[in-house]
């Protein structure tokens, strides 16, 4: 055995938040012999003592001793974390008040400074940190929107179902992204910030149409607009951009839906918001909403709309260091939207080349989302082509069989 697996060994008893004598009494060893694994000192090369290293850990034998294996499945949240999220959720005792000690309910501020974080590492296409963290601080907010009821809990809570139901989204898990956003907007009801509804309203959304449900889904935006649409000249910069993704939310899922007028209608609403608002070019920080948000998401209307030479035009009049300034997840979207309209044209190479060029931006938006694999398969597999050297290499680390 190399010292490489010793290392993932370590990693993965990290991450799964085991210590070295809990983890030692799951494979019946003891802790020092945990210890000499993971420097090395000793090798584990024994094949059933493999599997039951691997079993404790939640992992297969080849993230352990497969390098490409091992770097693909430290890329993303796994089966056994997207599992922790369900757990989390299925707290009822938390959401019913169980009665639990005073220290055990987190302060609004410091819960809002650590969703903070992993609504960054979520804009920043972190899944793997997302996934670690994200079960305990469920448990937490809800815990804490009971004990300590008020606007700034909610909408903690809110923006916590909100990470939740986005990252389980990005990973194909959709009736359950559907159970944490509808959590949210039951949650967002009992007040009336609008901010939150809005935000609320735009997460659940998006789980109805990535379910089929894009009518319900549409209308639901729709309502959501025509609400804030009056408050929208005198609302702070918060509410305007939110406002406005609501707008582009709907625009994705009409264009889903096939009703290419109202999806159009909402991309010129969004972008004179964008344009009257944020004048500047600038986007807003939480958001990114901003001019260049709003074209990078008609792009990806196009491509829903089946229009992939309207969406290869539009993107060339992109401005490139505007998209530059964007955050990773939407340069690494709008990447896979891109590629995905030169695949539609057949322009294969072309396709290839942006495909690869959002892995180098945003390697776990090209590596793990199941549209993505999709696209990557299609690729390797597509008519009158050998696929590149660097398209197969990246086939493997998505774990696509090639």
């Amino acid at each position: 055995m190399s010292n490489r697996t010793g290392e993932r060994v370590r990693y993965w008893r990290i991450r799964r938040g085991l210590d070295r004598t809990t983890f030692a009494s799951r494979v019946e060893r003891s802790p020092s012999w945990v210890k000499a694994i993971e420097n090395g000192q000793r090798e584990l090369t024994r094949l059933p003592l493999l599997e039951r290293v691997a079993q404790a850990l939640g992992v297969t034998v080849q993230a352990l001793t497969d390098p490409v294996e091992a770097e693909r499945a430290t890329r993303t949240p796994d089966a056994a974390e997207i599992a922790a999220i369900t757990g989390a959720l299925e707290h009822y005792e938390v959401i019913l008040g169980a009665p639990v000690n005073a220290l055990e309910h987190p302060q609004p501020a410091d819960l809002a400074k650590r969703v903070n974080f992993l609504d960054e590492a979520f804009l920043a296409s972190r899944f793997s940190s997302i996934g670690r963290d994200l079960p305990k601080l469920l448990i937490e907010a809800q815990r804490a929107a009971k004990g300590q009821p008020g606007i700034d809990s909610i909408r903690v809570l809110v923006k916590v179902y909100r990470i939740a139901s986005s990252t389980l989204l990005k990973l194909g898990a959709d009736q359950t992204a559907w159970l944490a956003a509808d959590r949210g907007m039951v949650a967002a009801q009992a007040t009336d910030d609008l901010y939150t509804l809005a935000r609320a309203t735009r997460a659940v959304s998006r789980a109805m149409t990535n379910l089929g449900r894009t009518e319900a889904a549409l209308d639901a935006l729709l309502a959501m607009a025509a609400r804030m649409q009056p408050e929208v000249a005198t609302s702070t910069l918060e509410v305007a951009a939110m406002y406005g993704m609501v707008l582009l939310a709907a625009e994705i899922a009409a264009a889903k839906y096939g009703d290419a007028h109202t999806a159009l209608a909402m991309h010129n609403e969004a972008s004179e918001v964008a344009q009257w608002r944020f004048a500047s070019g600038a986007s807003d920080k939480e958001t990114a909403f901003g001019p260049t948000n709003v074209d990078l998401h008609r792009v990806s209307a196009l491509v829903r709309l089946g229009r992939p030479g309207e969406a290869v035009q539009h993107a060339d009049g992109i401005d490139r260091a505007a998209v530059a300034l964007m955050p990773r997840e939407r340069r690494g979207t709008f990447g896979l939207d891109l590629s995905l309209a030169y695949h539609q044209l057949g322009r294969y190479t072309e396709a290839e080349t942006v495909l690869l060029a959002a892995e180098r931006i945003a390697p776990e938006e090209a590596r793990c989302r199941p549209g993505s694999k999709s696209l990557i398969a299609d690729l390797v597999n597509a008519p009158s082509r050998n696929p590149s050297a660097d398209l197969r290499a990246l086939a493997r680390r998505a774990g696509v069989q090639a």
